[in-house]
C-alpha cells in the first residue's frame, strides 16, 4: 500500500523546473487538449485534463508531481476564485421561488451519494472508518468543472440554476459532513470508540462551518464598504480579499472553499455594488481554469486505478448511481418539471478538488491510521481520475438535452425570469395589484435609489393617465425611474381576473409590471411591442394561465411558442416592427 500515497512522498520532492516554465507547459498543453476535445466535440474542460496526463508523470513527463506541489498556490486561488462565482448564485432574489427543489435536490443526492458508496464498500468488506470516509467524500460535486462547462455551454435557465445552487449546497454539506466523519474515526483510533467523542466532534463542525460563515461574511461586508468608494479598483479590492482569505483559513485551520464561499453568498445577497463584483474577476477565469484542470490531469494517479481495481469501481459507480437516485426523489419532492428532474440525474457526476482537497486533510490527520489514510486515499484518487473522465462528458449531455445551452445572451424581454413571476396573485382591485406587483418587485430586484412607496406612486401616476390594460386579460403597468442597470419587471398571474379597466372590459389576469430607467426609453417601446404582442399569442396566454409554478411559466415565455417575441438582441432579423405608445 505504501506506493500508493504517491501524494505525500512524491510531492515532496524538489523539482528543478521553473514555476514561469511549468505554467507556461501547463497553458500549452491545456490549448491543445481542449483543441482537441473541441474537435472530437468532447467538453474542454475533459481534454484540458488529458493534456495534463499527456505531459505529466503518465505521459511525456514534462512536469512530475514535485511541480504539483510547487503550483498548488495557483490550483488553490483559482479553486477560491470558482467558489466566490458558486456562492454568488446563492442569491435570495435569485432563488427564493425555487428554494425548495434546490434543498430537496442537494440534501437527497449528498444522502443517498452517502448511503450507496458506504453499503457497498461495506459489502466488499472495508473496515467501518474506511467506509465512513469514502461515503463522506462520495458527496462531493467539482465546482470548477460545472462552471468552467457552464461557462464554455454559455448556459441559462432553470435547469442551470438549479444545477448550479445545488453544487454550492452540495459542497457545504459534503465539507460539513467530512469533518465530522473524520472527527468520529478519529476518535475511533484513538480511543476505540468513536462515540465517547460526539462532543468534541459537534464541536469541530461547528467550528469548521460558523468560522468560515464569520469570516467570510466579514470580508464581504469589508469588501462591500471598500467598493463602495469611487477611488479604490474594484478589482483589486476582490483579489486581495481572496488572498486574505485564503490565508487566513489556512491560519485558522479552516476551508478556504467554505470560507470563499460564504464570502460570495455575502456579495451576491448584500447590494448592487457588492454584487457586481462577483464578475471583477471574469477576464482571469479561463486561463485560470486551464491551468486548473491541466494540473488536475498532471497529478491524476492513474496507477491508483489497477492498485485498488474493484474497489475504485464500486467506489465510482456506487456514487454514480447513489447521486442520480437522489436527484430523482430530489426532484420529484421538489415538484421539478420532468425536464429538469430527467436530466439533473446524470449532470453531477464530476469529482476533482474537493475530494482531492479533502485527501489532503486527511493525510494531515495524526489520529487516524496510516493504512486507513492511504486505503482511503487510493480509493478517492482513482475514483477522481474516473470521474473527471466521465463526469464532463454528463454534464454536458445534460446541460445541451435541458435545451438551455448558448442561451447566456441578453434577450429582449430579459427580467421575465422564474424569479420575477408570482403565479398565485390575489387583489381585490388593479391598485391592490400593483401594490402587491411593486412589494414583490423591490423584494426580487435591485432598486436601491428609490423607495417602495416612491416607486409605486411613479407607476400609479402613468396608470392614472390612461389604463395599461391592452385587452384579451393583459395589462401592462409602468413607470420611469431616473436610474438603473436595465429595464426590470415582474409578472403575476391573478387567474380569478381584477377589473384594470380595460378597452374590452374583460377582467385582467396577467399583469406584467415594467419601470424603465431614462436612458432606456427607446428599449423600452420595444419590450411593450414585444410583451404585447407575445401575450396577445392566445396559446402562450393560456399555457400562461395553467403554469403551476414560476419555473413552468418561464419554460412558456422561453418556448418556442414565444421565441419570435422575445428574441435574443443579436438576432436583430427577429425584431418587432410594431410599436406601442408608452
Amino acid at each position: 500500500m505504501e506506493n500508493i500515497l504517491l501524494t505525500i512522498s512524491d510531492i515532496e520532492k524538489v523539482s528543478f523546473l521553473s514555476p514561469f516554465l511549468a505554467v507556461g507547459i501547463l497553458i500549452l498543453a491545456g490549448f491543445f487538449g481542449g483543441w482537441v476535445a473541441h474537435l472530437v466535440k468532447l467538453p474542454h474542460v475533459t481534454g484540458n485534463i488529458m493534456g495534463g496526463v499527456l505531459i505529466g508523470p503518465w505521459g511525456l513527463k514534462f512536469l512530475d508531481y514535485s511541480d504539483v506541489n510547487s503550483l498548488a498556490p495557483l490550483s488553490t486561488f483559482a479553486m477560491s476564485l470558482v467558489a466566490v462565482s458558486i456562492g454568488g448564485h446563492l442569491s435570495y432574489r435569485r432563488i427564493h421561488n425555487s428554494l425548495r427543489r434546490i434543498l430537496s435536490i442537494s440534501i437527497l443526492e449528498v444522502s443517498f451519494s452517502v448511503l450507496c458508496v458506504m453499503t457497498a464498500v461495506r459489502l466488499l468488506g472495508a473496515d467501518w472508518p474506511t467506509t465512513c470516509l469514502l461515503g463522506a467524500i462520495s458527496a462531493s460535486t467539482a465546482p470548477a468543472t460545472s462552471i468552467a462547462l457552464i461557462r464554455e455551454l454559455r448556459a441559462k435557465g432553470p435547469f442551470v440554476k438549479t444545477f448550479i445552487s445545488t453544487v454550492a449546497l452540495n459542497n457545504i454539506l459534503c465539507i460539513t459532513l467530512f469533518v465530522l466523519m473524520s472527527t468520529f474515526v478519529s476518535s475511533f483510533c484513538e480511543t476505540g470508540e468513536a462515540i465517547q467523542k460526539i462532543d468534541k466532534a459537534l464541536i469541530k463542525t461547528s467550528y469548521q462551518f460558523l468560522g468560515a460563515l464569520s469570516l467570510g461574511l466579514l470580508m464581504g461586508w469589508i469588501s462591500k464598504i471598500l467598493v463602495s468608494r469611487p477611488h479604490l479598483h474594484d478589482f483589486t479590492v476582490i483579489l486581495l480579499a481572496i488572498i486574505l482569505l485564503n490565508g487566513l483559513a489556512d491560519f485558522l485551520t479552516l476551508s478556504p472553499l467554505l470560507v470563499n464561499l460564504f464570502y460570495g453568498v455575502y456579495l451576491a445577497n448584500s447590494s448592487q455594488v457588492a454584487e457586481r463584483q462577483l464578475t471583477t474577476l471574469v477576464p482571469l477565469e479561463p486561463i485560470l481554469y486551464v491551468c486548473f484542470f491541466t494540473l488536475a490531469g498532471v497529478s491524476l494517479h492513474l496507477d491508483a486505478i489497477s492498485v485498488v481495481g474493484l474497489m475504485a469501481l464500486i467506489y465510482t459507480f456506487s456514487r454514480i448511481l447513489g447521486k442520480s437516485i437522489g436527484t430523482w426523489f430530489g426532484g420529484l419532492i421538489g415538484k421539478c418539471s420532468s425536464r429538469i428532474r430527467t436530466h439533473m440525474t446524470y449532470a453531477l457526476y464530476p469529482q476533482s478538488g474537493i475530494a482531492i482537497g479533502l485527501v489532503v486533510l486527511l493525510s494531515n490527520d495524526l489520529y487516524i491510521h496510516d493504512e486507513i489514510k492511504q486505503t482511503v486515499s487510493a480509493i478517492v484518487l482513482a475514483g477522481v481520475a474516473l470521474a473527471e473522465i466521465i463526469g464532463p462528458i454528463c454534464t454536458k449531455a445534460a446541460v445541451k438535452s435541458a435545451k438551455e445551452d448558448d442561451k447566456d445572451r441578453e434577450r429582449l424581454v430579459e427580467f421575465l425570469s422564474e424569479e420575477f413571476i408570482k403565479i398565485d396573485l390575489k387583489a381585490t382591485d388593479k391598485w391592490d395589484a400593483i401594490k402587491q406587483l411593486t412589494s414583490f418587485m423591490m423584494k426580487t430586484h435591485r432598486v436601491e435609489h428609490m423607495t417602495e412607496e416612491e416607486l409605486y406612486d411613479s407607476i400609479v401616476m402613468r396608470e392614472n393617465d390612461m389604463s395599461t390594460a391592452i385587452g384579451n386579460g393583459i395589462a401592462i403597468p409602468h413607470g420611469y425611474i431616473s436610474k438603473g442597470p436595465a429595464i426590470q419587471g415582474v409578472m403575476g398571474i391573478c387567474r380569478e381576473g381584477i377589473d384594470f379597466d380595460a378597452v374590452d372590459g374583460k377582467p385582467i389576469k396577467l399583469i406584467l409590471l415594467i419601470i424603465t430607467p431614462d436612458d432606456k426609453r427607446e428599449m423600452h417601446l420595444k419590450v411593450l411591442s414585444s410583451l404585447s404582442r407575445m401575450m396577445s399569442n392566445e396559446v402562450i396566454r393560456n399555457r400562461l394561465l395553467s403554469a403551476i409554478s414560476p419555473e413552468d411559466a418561464m419554460e412558456i415565455i422561453e418556448g418556442e411558442e414565444a421565441r419570435d417575441y422575445n428574441y435574443f438582441l443579436e438576432e436583430t432579423s427577429l425584431a418587432p416592427k410594431v410599436i406601442v405608445e408608452s
